[in-house]
């Protein structure tokens, strides 16, 4: 996994809803092949800086031959103020820990991939042309921030991805159809974990593709969950239900439930 978006980061089976935001979906950096250095220091006796530095392919998972276009480079910073969280909690999504302190995570992500040929960075489809892929480079941000404290939980994450040139071309400068997906999003996510292990969530997410680039219209999901947790995250049952607003077209309404058993 590259040090992209916290909510990426966290393992599919601790998540505090049954499935991850639009603002993963739509921008998220996810796995590639390369190498990753990991470093930490204190500022004090509680105040952990860690700083992470990443090179791969920059053509995502599942890629383990060749290389098109260039490669991918991120440098990501993470800020633990109150130290560290009970059991990893900081990418663990739900307070289980009940921290007994308050205890505060922020990170920032930088990503460039040099002569990317996918749409969304080392994700999404491969852009082609006559001369076989279109290259452009795109930069990704990310600022996330984790907070726990007594059974309440609430992350926060803010992505922005820019190319420059979104818009894939052939070699005599006509446009081939394929854009790079640039824009901005928003995810708010909280949460309490009652003492009999129930617990209430709530999710705000903002897509705001450039509308004038990508024709994509904005989007605003709206997700209320509840949980059980019977073995902490290792045995669950979750349900939410989310309403999806999508500017000038019709609202959409999803209700998901999940048994969750791993191990």
């Amino acid at each position: 996994k590259l040090p992209g978006n916290r909510e990426r980061v966290i393992s599919s089976g601790n998540m505090q809803q049954v499935d991850r935001s639009l603002l993963n979906k739509r921008f998220n950096i996810d796995r590639d092949l390369g190498i990753q250095l990991r470093h930490h220091f204190k500022l004090s006796d509680k105040f952990i800086v860690r700083e992470i530095v990443s090179i791969a392919q920059g053509e995502g998972r599942n890629i383990t031959t060749g290389n098109l276009g260039g490669h991918q480079y991120t440098g990501r910073i993470e800020l633990l103020p109150f130290g560290k969280f009970a059991g990893k909690g900081d990418y663990s999504a739900s307070d289980l820990k009940r921290e007994e302190t308050p205890k505060l995570a922020i990170g920032v992500t930088y990503d460039h991939n040099n002569n990317a040929v996918k749409n969304r960075s080392n994700q999404g489809s491969y852009m082609e042309n006559d001369e076989g892929y279109y290259e452009t480079n795109i930069n990704t941000w990310f600022i996330d921030a984790m907070f726990k404290y007594n059974g309440f939980s609430l992350m926060a994450e803010w992505a922005d991805r820019d190319a420059k040139d979104p818009f894939a071309k052939n070699s005599d400068g006509t446009l081939t159809g394929d854009i790079v997906q640039v824009g901005t999003g928003l995810n708010l996510q909280s949460g309490y974990l009652f003492k009999n292990n129930w617990e209430l969530s709530g999710r705000y997410t903002d897509i705001q593709l450039d509308e004038d680039i990508t024709g994509k219209a904005a989007e605003k999901q709206y997700t209320l969950g509840v949980s059980k947790y019977i073995v902490g995250h290792k045995l669950k049952v979750q349900s939410d239900i989310s309403l999806l607003d999508v500017e000038n077209s019709n609202e959409e309404w999803m209700v998901r439930l999940q048994f969750d058993l791993h191990f």
